[in-house]
C-alpha cells in the first residue's frame, strides 16, 4: 500500500519526536530501531524509508529537534537571568524524556561523534546566541563569553544535581548557579 507524502511527513514526526524523547531518557544507545519504530506504530522499513541514512541520521536530526524545542523555549523569556531561573528547577533535574539535551546527551555524542556532534555543537551554538540575545549586564545583552559561562554553569549544575543521591546538596549546586547568575 503506498504511503502519501501527508502520511510520511506525519511518521517522521513521530519518530522524531519519540526519539528525542527516548534518548533522553535512556540514552542514544539504550533505545534501537525496532523498539522506537514499535513506539510509534511503524516497521523497520518504515523507518528507513523515513531516514535511509539510518540511525546516525535520526540521532542528528532528533538532537536537532530537542535543542530546538530549548530554544523555543526560551524565545519568550526576556533576560538571560529569567532563562536560568526557568532552566535550574528541581523539576527540569527530575525530568526523563523532556530535559535539556546537554545534561543528558552530552556523553552520548562525545562517544559517537560524526552527525550527532555536528548537530549538538549547532544547538549548544543556538542556545549562546539565545542568551546572547536576552537582557544581561551589558546595555545590548549579555556577552558571547557572558552567555558560555552561563550555559555551562547551569548545565553543569544540573548533571551534577542530577547524578547526586543527596537532595539537600543537589539544591546546593542549582542553588550556587542562581545566585551567581540567576538574580542579575
Amino acid at each position: 500500500m503506498k504511503v502519501t507524502k501527508e502520511q510520511r511527513d506525519l511518521n517522521k514526526e513521530k519518530i522524531l519526536t519519540a526519539a528525542s524523547h527516548l534518548y533522553r531518557e535512556h540514552g542514544i544507545d539504550g533505545i534501537g530501531i525496532g523498539e522506537l519504530s514499535r513506539s510509534v506504530g511503524l516497521t523497520h522499513g518504515g523507518f528507513y524509508r523515513q531516514f535511509p541514512e539510518g540511525k546516525e541520521q535520526l540521532v542528528a536530526e532528533a538532537i536537532q529537534r530537542t535543542f530546538d524545542e530549548y530554544c523555543d523555549l526560551w524565545s519568550d523569556l526576556d533576560s538571560a537571568s529569567e532563562v536560568l531561573r526557568s532552566y535550574v528547577t528541581s523539576e527540569h533535574r527530575d525530568s526523563k524524556q523532556d530535559a535539556c539535551p546537554i545534561p543528558t546527551l552530552a556523553a552520548d555524542v562525545s562517544r559517537i561523534g560524526g552527525a550527532a556532534s555536528d548537530a549538538y555543537t549547532q544547538g549548544i551554538k543556538r542556545m549562546v546566541g539565545k542568551l546572547m540575545e536576552k537582557k544581561g549586564d551589558l546595555p545590548n545583552g549579555t556577552s558571547e563569553a557572558q552567555a558560555m559561562q552561563m550555559l555551562a554553569s547551569a548545565a553543569g549544575a544540573m548533571i551534577i544535581a542530577r547524578a547526586l543521591s543527596c537532595p539537600d546538596m543537589a539544591q546546593k549546586f542549582m542553588s550556587a548557579v542562581l545566585a551567581q547568575w540567576g538574580e542579575k
